[in-house]
């Protein structure tokens, strides 16, 4: 079976509910979770008397008499992943669908994923799913796995359900983590818990009896040759937002029951939306061929369900980003900015729902520098930034240090309560141009998207004090972190510096929509681009630091909303050349993203390819992130950070900055 991706998404919906499959065949092991974990699950399609696995690892039930189904195919569009079985003379199709909608936020939100099936050539046919009770704890960490389980009937058919005896809400404020709480269900015509005594009935003689031993497994099945069966999962609640606690958008006005009789229901309308969206993206991205579409069904399901989506106390949207496999921080700016191209083309208002949290801890008296923060917590936590926090001994500190480095699944103190004198942040740990530039630039973006600025003017507080410290320390910035802060800290940045003025000439477009006078940051923001156009006009390309030659480069992608956002600060003739130098470094899987080292950036490889006009020189950037995808070894879903030689995952896996592969469609 031909290799489409390293990884594919089965159930995704946010970050605790993200099932995938790390292979090309479906039935050889048991699917894992983003995050690393496997979690047993069974698919059954009992045909003419014969139980069949398609699902799962079924070699480890062979002895009870499961029979491997053989695969025979496999693809993926926007939203499914696609497979088909030979069972024996009969053939299974089964469509996994994650309906993430971006036309109706109440479906994108709703908590549940479905498996669609048909059968072929069969005279008899019951369809199953079967979950094992590991999915509602982390296997590998749980000191308590006592469940509670059983089945409830629901219009159109019955549920069955499993969750921890403890439920332990919001916990595990850590990033390779799932949830320790909620309940999971899963669907049908008939649903049904079953021990391993159970389970070996059921595949052999496809009867179910009330289960006498520990619940080991909850399952659904449909005795319908066509049909869906449903997964879902109710997380009680999605997020700590500073003084409240909040439930996600679509279970704060309905319940999950609710959220499966509504799949059971419709998934033939549910079906229309998404097909309408599929058409709508394959056109789109035919301009850049084939393999820029698979670049785009591989970012799109798992950029959307990398975050939660709730609303706050006055019903404003939140969108919230988990910062998966880099830190787990919530809300992290410098992950919100590479995956905003996403957002842009279809839901501006989840670009100001990544921006709102940010403002809001700003806020409080904790945030004492004038510059835009990192991230206001780890997920689900959003009680303020834990990026570069102080942990040394002291009266304000206590044992923090020593509690960090257990490296146990904690919770975090509520940060935003702590007072102007509580030192919480080291200085040197910070990005203050990067999230500066990044706030301003979404901001700009976003309100030029839909034509909303409020955001803005409700906000102006933040955002002049944003833009003053661009204009004061921007143009040769002193060392520190930017977005690529896993590469190490930098002088003279000249893609941060780049930023800055983007970030300046955002300021300026936000000050004229809104009737004010922005020529004095457009001439700024454009001194800046002259000046750095004129060190890089002495080489072949803009070098990668002021102090440094072209012997040096870097992926220049902040002159990308320069160009989209239509400012003119870099002239074309820059860009193309910095385009071909970008070509001329290519790597079997891409160019590197700057000299120091030879891996890359998935998302800020496709914005580069954005600054150039030719159509032929965007397909030879991104040509080489596509044969990653079909070549890596790394199992992992869509990694951003990868080797361009070897086409090995560096790290971060199934990270929100995929979106930002759409930024050719801007």
């Amino acid at each position: 079976m031909k290799q489409l991706l390293p990884a594919y998404p089965l159930f995704v919906k946010d970050p605790y509910f993200s099932v995938w499959c790390d292979g090309e065949i479906l039935n050889e092991n048991d699917p894992v979770m983003w995050w690393g974990e496997r979690k047993p699950m069974l698919g059954i399609a009992r045909v003419d008397g014969v139980a069949y696995g398609f699902f799962g690892n079924v070699a480890a039930y062979e002895k009870m008499g499961l029979v491997a189904a053989k695969q025979t195919a496999l693809s993926v569009d926007a939203f499914s992943t696609r497979y088909e079985f030979a069972l024996g003379k009969a053939r299974l199709a089964v469509r996994f669908v994650s309906p993430l909608p971006f036309s109706d936020l109440s479906l994108l939100s709703m908590p549940a994923c479905y498996m669609e099936y048909e059968v072929f050539g069969a005279e008899t046919a019951e369809i199953s799913l079967v979950v094992g009770k590991g999915i509602c704890y982390n296997i590998s960490t749980a000191a308590d796995t006592d469940v509670y389980s059983g089945v409830t009937d629901v219009k159109g058919g019955a549920a069955a359900f499993v969750g921890l005896a403890r439920q332990l809400l919001l916990a595990n404020a850590e990033d390779l983590i799932g949830a320790d709480y909620g309940y999971w269900y899963a669907a049908g015509d008939t649903a049904f818990v079953l021990d391993e005594e159970g389970l070996a009935s059921y595949i052999g003689r496809g009867s179910v009896s009330c289960a006498s031993q520990d619940i080991l497994f909850i399952g659904a099945s449909s005795e319908k040759k066509k049909g869906s069966l449903v997964l879902a999962f109710d997380n009680s609640l999605a997020v700590q937002y500073f003084e409240s606690f909040l439930k996600g958008y679509y279970l704060e006005d309905h319940t999950v029951i609710e959220a499966i009789e509504y799949t059971l229901e419709n998934t033939a309308s549910i079906h229309e939306i998404l097909a309408d969206f599929e058409a709508d993206l394959k056109e789109k991205a035919a301009p850049y061929g084939e393999e820029y579409y698979r670049i785009l069904i591989a970012s799109l399901r798992q950029s959307i369900a990398g975050h939660s989506l709730v609303r706050d106390k006055d019903g404003n949207i939140l969108f919230f980003s988990k910062e998966c496999n880099s830190n787990g921080c919530i809300g992290t700016v410098d992950v919100s900015y590479p995956s905003i191209p996403l957002y842009l083309l279809y839901a501006p208002e989840l670009v100001r729902g990544m921006m709102r949290p940010i403002l809001k801890f700003a806020s409080y008296p904790v945030w004492k520098y004038d510059f835009a923060p990192h991230d206001v917590g780890t997920f689900p936590l959003a009680n303020g930034q834990v990026y570069g926090l102080a942990n040394e001994t002291s009266r304000y500190h206590g044992n923090s240090h020593k509690i960090w480095k257990q490296g146990a699944p904690q919770t975090r103190p509520p940060y935003y309560l702590y007072s102007e004198s509580y030192d919480a942040y080291l200085f040197d740990q910070q990005m203050p141009v990067e999230e500066c530039a990044n706030m301003l630039i979404m901001c700009c973006a976003a309100c030029k998207a839909d034509g909303d600025y409020r955001i803005f003017s409700e906000n102006r507080v933040h955002f002049d004090a944003w833009v003053e410290y661009l204009v004061k320390y921007g143009l040769r910035p002193d060392t520190q972190l930017c977005t690529d802060d896993f590469a190490g800290h930098l002088k003279n940045n000249v893609n941060l510096a780049i930023k800055a003025a983007v970030g300046i000439a955002s300021y300026a477009a936000l000050l004229e929509a809104t009737g004010e006078n922005g020529e004095k940051y457009q001439k700024i923001a454009k001194e800046f681009a002259d000046d750095i156009m004129a060190f890089g006009e002495q080489y072949s390309h803009i070098p990668l630091t002021f102090d440094s030659d072209d012997t040096t480069f870097s992926l220049k992608y902040n002159m990308a909303f320069d160009k989209i956002l239509g400012f003119g600060l870099f002239s074309d003739e820059c860009r193309e050349r910095e385009v071909d130098a970008y070509i001329a470094r290519s790597n079997r899987y891409g160019t590197p993203l700057d000299s120091r080292e030879d891996y890359t950036k998935s998302d800020w490889l496709v914005w580069a390819a954005s600054l150039t006009d030719s159509v032929e020189k965007k397909k030879a950037l991104i040509a080489p992130l596509a044969r990653f995808l079909s070549e890596s070894k790394t199992r992992v879903p869509f990694s951003d950070w990868y080797f361009t030689t070897e086409g090995t995952w560096r790290s971060f896996r199934a990270r929100t900055v995929q979106g930002g592969c759409f930024i050719l469609l801007l």
